[in-house]
């Protein structure tokens, strides 16, 4: 899967040049995602069609032709995750995996009972100082 990632003029300029019935027209029509932030439309395709958008490209809008290569080096050097299992951990003999869920470093703990405790420190001098200041 090749995802391709075209500004706003860029994607325009394409999908005016190309007849309604190309398969290259198809796939900038079928866009899956629109970042109006900033503009840009990123275009999800098989190898083959992102091929077929480079030749178009390179013709009618040169420009655009580098950031469809990038996207098709890109999308040829990294592997499929979609193929591949995730990696197991290996099971040592004699030993069981821990799935107890991680309790906080003593050194969070430790910050986090001192944030509580100053809390109640403060309420305490505060109530003091209220009680001397009606005293006197």
């Amino acid at each position: 899967m090749v995802r391709i990632w075209l500004p706003a003029d860029t994607y325009r300029r394409l999908l005016e040049t190309l007849p309604g019935w190309s398969r290259v027209h198809k796939v900038l029509t079928d866009a899956t995602e629109m970042h109006y932030a900033v503009g840009v439309r990123r275009v999800s395709c098989d190898l083959p069609d992102a091929l077929a958008l480079l030749q178009v490209a390179e013709r009618v809008y040169p420009e655009s032709a580098p950031l469809i290569r990038i996207a098709i080096r890109k999308a040829r050097t990294t592997p499929s995750t979609h193929n591949s299992l995730p990696p197991q951990l290996p099971d040592l003999p004699g030993q069981a995996r821990d799935l107890r869920p991680q309790l906080l470093p003593l050194r969070a703990l430790a910050s986090l009972h001192l944030l509580v405790f100053s809390f109640q420190a403060l309420h305490f001098v505060d109530r003091v100082r209220e009680v001397l200041r009606r005293l006197l």
